[in-house]
């Protein structure tokens, strides 16, 4: 006769044969127990994001358990403080730190300073708290809310994580500044692990490459797969906390859409767990309302970016080659355009910057279509572009180069009257 269970074992063990496997033992840093970080540093350069004409964003990589916060000012005398938190608890993070600075005031320059403490349990009143790190100070400004007569933009995609690529193509940017970058779609091929997402989109190639001059990223479909997907807002932000944005700098209204995978939802290879097709709905209903908003409806120009091409050619081969499993490459340009394409032709949008294909075209405005598209190219370096623009009240001028600064095409639009 075996021995009555009492109640705390019994549901132990009924949880457990629930779902026919052993309970795992609790990892040592769950119990209380953490060995003291070793060797901490900040790794690489903190990274500027999703800045508009009150907030900005900072996110930094550290390579240990560590609490982390931001000094910022008018001056490099600094003088405020902010440090992310969530009911209580002040962050805590043994890959990534990210805070959002709030109540900034337009068109002003601010300088900043990233901090990180090393921070070790090793007991539930035994909490060690190491020297913190610091990095450099660094400065941008925040936005114009279309005060300004004049602004710049890059943009880059579809670089999958491709060293050859990445190194000489964030050189340009170095090199040739402008106010604000867009990486559109496309960073990975996709997505394991948070050390993943910090190594391509906080020091990708080992590079800072946005300490003072804002990245604004938009998704791509390769950047909504893996095990990792989920945690990529952890390590990214907007001007209002969500994948699809719009702001407004000098002339130009940005808005930045995210069209979602390229297959079906049904497709097997996504195993049940894309609904794309019903965001892109939510996409319309909020793009309704945003489109009709005076920062977009008052702007000389309107551009659209979003990773996967809504147009292609009429007569076009297709661009890319039949996918094995019968996606076509561009669905999701497809589910977009049926979904979106009155309202940008009753915003009266300029331009489209896409990617997505790898191999850069451009579209002009046609009767159907009364904005143009412009493609970047794909991950090798001799398919790679940078896409550059300036604009002032009256002209936009946009360019897109091979990675060696050749000219593949200058595109000129006039503000519409």
């Amino acid at each position: 006769m075996h021995a009555p269970l009492r109640r705390r074992e019994f549901f132990k063990a009924s949880s457990a044969a629930a779902v026919g496997i052993a309970l795992p033992e609790a990892p040592a840093a769950a119990q209380g127990v953490a060995k003291s970080p070793e060797n901490f540093h900040l790794v690489g350069a903190p990274v500027l994001q999703g800045v508009s004409e009150s907030s900005a964003a900072i996110v930094w990589a550290v390579n240990d358990t560590s609490t982390g916060w931001v000094e910022y000012g008018t001056t490099e005398a600094l003088g405020q403080k902010a440090q992310a938190g969530d009911c209580g608890l002040m962050a805590l993070d043994p890959i990534v730190h990210k805070v959002r600075l709030t109540g900034l005031a337009p068109a002003t320059k601010y300088f900043y300073r990233v901090y990180a403490a090393p921070i070790a349990f090793l007991g539930p009143y035994d909490i060690r708290r190491g020297r913190p790190f610091a990095s450099p100070i660094y400065s941008f400004t925040t936005l114009d809310t279309g005060r300004g007569a004049e602004t710049t933009f890059s943009v880059i995609n579809d670089t999958h994580e491709t060293k050859e690529t990445l190194t000489p193509l964030l050189g340009r940017l170095k090199a040739e500044p402008t106010a604000m970058t867009f990486w559109n779609g496309d960073m990975f091929d996709d997505i394991r692990s948070e050390s993943h997402l910090a190594e391509q989109l906080l020091v990708p190639a080992g590079l800072a490459y946005a300490t003072e001059s804002p990245v604004y990223f938009t998704r791509g479909n390769h950047d909504v797969r893996g095990a990792g997907a989920r945690h990529l807002s952890k390590f990214v932000d907007t001007p209002n906390g969500l994948p699809y944005y719009s702001f407004r700098q000098g002339p130009v209204a940005f808005i930045c859409l995210d069209t979602g995978e390229d297959k079906p939802d049904d497709h097997p290879v996504y195993a049940g767990l894309s609904d794309f097709a019903a965001y892109r709905l939510e996409q319309r209903g909020w793009l309704a309302k945003e489109l009709a908003r005076d920062h977009i409806r008052t702007a000389s120009f309107r551009v659209v970016v979003a990773h996967i091409p809504m147009y292609e050619a009429a007569g076009r081969t297709r661009q890319r080659p039949v996918d094995p499993y019968g996606g076509t490459g561009v669905g999701g340009g497809a589910d977009a355009r049926a979904k979106w394409h009155d309202l940008l032709v009753k915003a009266g949008i300029d331009l489209i910057i896409a990617g997505h294909t790898h191999r850069y075209a451009f579209l002009e405005a046609d009767a159907t279509r009364p904005f143009a598209q412009l493609t970047g190219g794909g991950p090798r370096p001799e398919a790679a572009t940078l896409i550059q623009g300036r604009a002032t009240t009256n002209e936009l001028v946009v360019m897109m180069t091979k990675l060696d600064g050749t000219s593949i095409g200058r595109y000129t639009f006039n503000r519409r009257t």
